[in-house]
């Protein structure tokens, strides 16, 4: 259940870096992918909460209000909102890396060391969209 959490609570708390994009990044490649992580980050999250729902958890998560790697803090959004153009997606893109390889890392190791099956699944599949996601970061960034 901590990795659902977890999980839950990184994609959370990168819907914000994900919302600045749009209005402030120089590369077009760039504002769009944070737009299609921004819906697929809000499809995970769905996922992970069904997972959390069949195993009876509830109440507020955990992890939400905690500052750990992968998830941007309101200070780093803070300046992230002053910046346009290829300074704002230098620094964006800095973030959304760590982001996605946090994601990447934690579900390698659910699916690695997790107890329920059907979190071990999802984490898998999660892993390898992040590692697709890093690819395409990566593609927008050298445009």
């Amino acid at each position: 259940m901590a990795w659902l959490q977890l999980t839950d609570a990184l994609h959370a708390r990168a819907l914000p870096l994900l919302e600045l994009a749009p209005q402030r990044a120089a590369s077009r490649s760039l504002a769009g992918l944070a737009v299609r992580l921004g819906k697929a980050h809000e499809a995970g999250r769905g996922r992970l909460r069904a997972l959390l729902a069949e195993a009876g958890v509830t109440g507020e998560n955990p992890h939400t209000r905690h500052d750990m790697p992968g998830m941007p803090t309101a200070e780093e959004l803070k300046t992230l909102a002053g910046l346009r153009g290829k300074a704002f997606d230098r620094r964006f893109a800095a973030l959304l890396r760590a982001h996605l390889r946090q994601l990447v890392l934690v579900a390698n190791g659910e699916r690695d060391s997790g107890g329920a099956a059907a979190a071990r699944e999802l984490a898998e599949r999660m892993a390898r969209e992040h590692k697709d996601d890093l690819a395409e970061l990566d593609r927008a960034v050298a445009a």
